[in-house]
């Protein structure tokens, strides 16, 4: 069973049944209601802080694995894969703002990022 593909619910669902918890015992467990269980398995409501950790630490997973897909190590990998010397931190402070956004938008606002970028440095969007 690959765990790691699929939605929150998805993730918890099978990480729950591989290690043979039933939704009463993750319950007796975490204290989580079991309907919040259910709930959150069936993808009708994402868990909140308190049970995201309490589900990660009795599923001896990470908070990022269910929340996203990835480990650790897979989120540092990208990370440093994509990580770009600043020699200014506040540069780095821009850039920083300029990738929230981005991560956070929809497809209209990472058009509206990359068109404002390229009339920001029409010298660097024509050397591309």
């Amino acid at each position: 069973m690959n765990t790691n593909n699929g939605s929150i619910g998805a993730r918890l669902k099978a990480v729950r049944e591989l290690k043979n918890l039933t939704i009463p015992q993750v319950w007796e467990k975490t204290g989580i209601s079991k309907g919040n269980i259910s709930i959150m398995e069936n993808d009708k409501t994402k868990p909140s802080a308190d049970a995201l950790i309490k589900l990660s630490e009795l599923y001896g997973v990470t908070t990022d694995w269910i929340l996203f897909g990835e480990t650790k190590d897979m989120a540092e990998k990208k990370k440093d894969e994509l990580s770009i010397p600043v020699p200014n931190l506040e540069l780095a402070v821009i850039f920083a703002k300029i990738a929230e956004i981005w991560e956070q938008g929809d497809e209209e606002t990472k058009t509206w990022v990359v068109v404002q970028l390229r009339r920001a440095f029409p010298e660097v969007a024509k050397k591309k």
